[in-house]
């Protein structure tokens, strides 16, 4: 349990550094995107816990499912780092460079995680691993261009399930397809690099 510690503990400080620095006024509210992140890594975490609940277990997967979306979503925070040209020589802009960086990796490293610890369980061959892993970043994909640009979060899955599966279906248009199969990529390779290897 000293890795879940851990990751509470950066979260905490990477809290900090965005607030002290005012980016929850100015720009994107990196720390709520943070937390929700967080929320895919414990719901992974708990899985572990609560084995004997067995009724547990997929309420958890199903939490976990949820909010995975949101650990690789904070990618497309990097849109608002529209000072980074001059990091290296304006002070300011390094201090915001230094906030924005850490509390996107979080939410990256929340997903990588959390995939890896909930994985550990199932012991898939390798080719089922890869093909879990492609329809996830894929559906992943889905959710995270609905909540960047349709502005959906997690819990409309609960409130508005109707609004969700509409907007879900208005994804599949050409346009779009860039956004949605970058991002799914993406992913594939985070997930198969980082992944811990599987025994079998």
């Amino acid at each position: 349990m000293r890795k879940p510690i851990l990751i509470h503990i950066f979260f905490l400080l990477i809290a900090f550094v965005v607030y002290i620095q005012g980016i929850t006024v100015q720009g994107p509210d990196l720390i709520w995107n943070m937390i929700l992140a967080l929320i895919a890594y414990d719901a992974a975490v708990l899985t572990t816990i609560s084995k004997k609940q067995k009724w547990l277990y997929p309420l958890l997967l199903v939490v976990w499912l949820a909010f995975y979306p949101n650990t690789f979503y904070m990618l497309t925070d990097l849109v608002h780092m529209t000072w980074v040209g001059d990091t290296l020589w304006n002070p300011v802009s390094m201090r915001l460079f230094m906030a924005f960086v850490p509390s996107i990796l979080f939410g990256v490293y929340c997903g990588i995680e959390s995939w890896n610890i909930l994985r550990e369980r199932w012991k898939w061959t390798w080719w089922l691993d890869m093909l879990v892993v492609a329809g996830l970043s894929y559906l992943s994909s889905l959710a995270i261009y609905i909540g960047r640009y349709d502005r959906l979060n997690s819990w409309d899955l609960v409130t508005r399930p109707q609004l969700v599966v509409q907007k879900l279906l208005e994804t599949f248009q050409k346009d779009r397809l860039v956004f949605i199969l970058g991002f799914t990529f993406i992913q594939i390779m985070t997930l198969l690099f980082l992944s811990r290897e599987n025994k079998k």
